[in-house]
């Protein structure tokens, strides 16, 4: 009787477990579904794409997600007529996906995992027979891409998705290609305005026999974002590149219209004078020990930015620039219109709007909500930029600051000029000069590429060196500058709507003062 009892215990127990497991797995089916739909939201507000179809299906203990997209072709309609033949069909394809979704409180329970979560969720993508022999040819049997989501019980979770590494060879075209692998995770919270990511790759190799070899890595990419009080998103983020190689044995031509990438990304017409056409020679590239860092930091109601970006070594062909340091700062920005100025902007509706109308609309958002950044001492900083070039070494230091800005100087542009305060201290390589004045003046007399009658580089060289160095010896003179041994440096302050170069005053066009050039600040006043 004991024993019969003790089995009735303990059947009623496991029962109770049973019960109480299938009703914990609802529960989490539910908050995993509020989960998703957050995610899917966000992913629906991306202007990259439409949703095309999207189904939840809620199951007891598993449920499943689909979700087509289409490429948004308003968008990237200015930009497909640059796209290979080959690429821009890809742009009609639907991308469709499922999310398995197993339910908590132990959803790898059956894997033999015993992390408890809301939910595991593990992605597949569907392909096409055709995209699916291709793709089997780099990776076997292996999936080309691995994407799992846990879901925490307290609305974050963490995502990782893994790539596969492959070692690819075509014999008689002489390719081959190895690529290392890519990882990535990311911790988020719930919200998702909080978030922390790993990124890496041990690198890839790429070597065609007839025209050439790229290498990349390893890379590495790290963050840790939150939101701060006035709603900024403050952190860190940083990108490691151990080194990039290029050795490329054939001359490629190129003409790429930027004009159209930036409509593309901001909707604004900038003109086509920014394209540029021309010819990547045969050459060998190598970049080492690329890094930057940027860190955003809060205080009171203020943003201040810190970046800086450095390499080792660049070489290009028989050039060696390097190291490069540069450390630039951003410091006093009202953190309250940053927050307003993004939420307004990302609202303006660009689909269909005359590209004048939506600058014109850019512009008085600007106006209207952004002048509580210029009304509050913004300040820029550049810290340190040094890089050393074949022929000298290159330095920069100042800063740039609006002191004092009020709404009615945008109706005076010469009190508003005064309001700016700023200080730098230059040194570059004549050398340097001397090739930016010779790019500049080829770039103005060269402006029809195909007139018949092109004019002479060589006597528009001569002519633009020969401006420049009567410029110089003049500036020289008059106290602007000093040139030694191969460098030009000097330093200019304005402020206060006063502008001296290495302490000699220069007249600006509303000051009335005759100011004789090159008199000395004391002989100024």
């Amino acid at each position: 009787m004991l024993k019969k009892q003790r089995l009735i215990l303990a059947g009623a127990s496991v029962a109770g477990v049973l019960v109480l497991y299938g009703a914990a797995a609802y529960w989490s089916g539910l908050k995993a579904e509020e989960t998703l739909a957050e995610q899917h939201k966000m992913l629906s507000q991306l202007p990259f794409f439409k949703v095309k179809s999207h189904v939840y299906e809620r199951g007891w203990f598993t449920s499943t997600e689909t979700t087509e997209l289409v490429f948004n072709r308003k968008l990237f309609a200015p930009y497909e007529s640059l796209m290979p033949d080959n690429v821009r069909p890809l742009l009609n394809r639907t991308i469709r996906y499922t999310h398995t979704v197993r339910h908590g409180p132990l959803p790898g329970l059956t894997e033999g995992h015993f992390q408890p979560a809301r939910a595991l969720v593990t992605t597949e993508f569907s392909m096409s027979d055709e995209t699916r022999r291709t793709l089997a040819k780099f990776f076997g049997d292996q999936p080309p891409i691995t994407v799992v989501n846990r879901l925490g019980f307290g609305g974050g979770g963490e995502l990782s998705v893994t790539v596969p590494a492959f070692d690819y060879e075509e014999t008689l075209s002489g390719v081959h290609m190895k690529w290392q692998g890519f990882t990535l995770k990311v911790d988020y919270a719930s919200g998702y305005q909080e978030y922390k990511t790993d990124a890496s790759t041990p690198g890839f190799v790429l070597q065609a026999a007839t025209k050439g070899s790229l290498s990349l890595g390893p890379l590495r990419y790290l963050s840790d974002i939150r939101p701060g009080t006035t709603g900024v998103k403050l952190g860190t983020s940083e990108l490691t590149v151990d080194a990039v190689g290029l050795n490329w044995k054939e001359a490629v031509p190129y003409s790429i219209k930027l004009n159209e990438l930036v409509f593309l990304l901001t909707r604004m017409r900038v003109g086509e004078f920014i394209n540029p056409s021309g010819e990547l020679r045969p050459s060998n590239v190598a970049l080492k020990k690329l890094r930057y860092q940027i860190v955003t930091s809060e205080q009171d109601s203020f943003i201040n930015t810190r970046g800086k970006l450095d390499f080792e070594t660049f070489r290009y062909n028989d050039q060696l620039y390097g190291p490069l340091r540069l450390d630039v700062s951003a410091n006093h920005l009202h953190g309250p219109t940053l927050v307003r100025l993004d939420k307004t902007i990302s609202a303006i509706p660009v689909e269909g709007v005359d590209p004048a109308v939506l600058r014109q609309r850019y512009l008085d958002t600007i106006k209207t909500e952004g002048l509580p950044l210029l009304e509050n001492n913004p300040r820029l900083v550049i810290n340190e930029l040094y890089l050393k070039m074949p022929n000298g070494e290159a330095r920069l230091t100042g800063n740039l600051g609006l002191q004092g800005f009020t709404r009615s100087d945008l109706d005076n542009p010469t009190a508003f000029l005064k309001r700016f305060n700023v200080e730098a201290k230059v040194d570059l390589p004549r050398r340097t000069l001397d090739d930016l004045v010779v790019a500049q003046a080829r770039n103005l007399f060269t402006v029809d590429a195909s007139a018949e009658e092109q004019p002479s580089l060589e006597e528009i060289d001569s002519l633009a060196l020969s401006l420049l160095d009567t410029q110089l010896a003049q500036w020289t003179e008059q106290g602007y500058l000093t040139q030694n041994q191969g460098q030009v440096a000097t330093e200019f302050v304005f402020r206060n709507g006063e502008l001296r170069v290495r302490n000699h005053k220069v007249a600006l066009p509303w000051e009335e003062a005759d100011i004789t050039p090159g008199e000395p600040a004391s002989a100024a006043q």
